[in-house]
């Protein structure tokens, strides 16, 4: 299935206090404002630690939505842990295939 998606960001919050965090964030397009786009980390990894891999899941809420055409925002948040990779490329993934490639990570500090 083909799916429109835009916008894909990632950066590090390196700023006080400890610990660090990463995000990712991005618009992809769904059948109704009903949908909530949810970013989980990839199984399997990978084997490069440097590299994050997220898999994109499209979530129906209950109840009756009007069928619409809208964007919705897609979010990854990750507290990074002392001593951890810095990742340097996001890829994410909706069912098996590659819809974005971020290599140019944003930082905060």
């Amino acid at each position: 299935m083909t799916i429109k998606s835009k916008d894909w960001y990632a950066w590090l919050n390196t700023m006080p206090p400890k610990p660090d965090d990463f995000h990712v964030v991005g618009d992809v397009e769904v059948a109704n404002p009903g949908i909530v786009a949810v970013l989980t980390r990839r199984s399997p990894k990978g084997s490069d630690q440097k590299a994050l891999m997220l898999d994109l899941h499209l979530v129906q809420q209950p109840g009756k939505w009007i069928q619409q055409i809208s964007w919705t925002q897609a979010k990854y948040d990750q507290v990074m842990p002392p001593n951890s990779p810095i990742y340097t490329t996001v890829e994410i993934f909706y069912e098996g295939e590659r819809i974005a490639f971020i290599e140019e990570i944003g930082r905060v500090s």
